[in-house]
């Protein structure tokens, strides 16, 4: 099956990102596999279905088990993503690329070491490892 690029054509021509922790230190409450080199930071959102979607907010760090494509009303609102399972070909990987949102797939327990409410910071910009970080960095 075939697909158009949406990633390669979006970027800027002559533009470099560069994103970079402000503050060094936090705990690191979970790792995965980084999506990206983008930071997002915001409240803990845990979905364990799709059934939750209307409980999800704008802005917040979006947690689930793994996505699909009937996830995509909600995708275009986390000001990052984590997913327990999955790997760099996985849905929500291709959307966090897509979107130019910061993302952490394959976490293995961030479902249950993250708390809905609590305050993190996901960082892809630390190599092919995310980190999620306690509290707003």
């Amino acid at each position: 099956q075939a697909r158009p690029e949406t990633v390669a054509s979006q970027k800027k021509v002559g533009v470099l990102e560069d994103y970079k922790m402000l503050q060094k230190g936090g705990s690191v409450l979970a790792t995965g596999r980084a999506v990206g080199k983008r930071i997002g930071a915001g409240k803990v959102n845990i979905l364990k279905s799709i059934d939750e979607m209307s409980k999800f907010e704008k802005g917040q760090v979006l947690v689930a088990d793994m996505t699909d494509p009937d996830w995509e009303p909600i995708m275009k609102k986390p000001s990052a993503i984590i997913t327990t399972r999955g790997g760099r070909t996985c849905h929500a990987a291709i959307i966090a690329r897509e979107l130019g949102i910061p993302a952490i797939v394959g976490c293995g327990d961030a479902t249950e070491k993250l708390a809905v409410g609590q305050q993190v910071t996901v960082s892809c910009n630390e190599g092919d490892t995310g980190f999620i970080y306690d509290g707003i960095l």
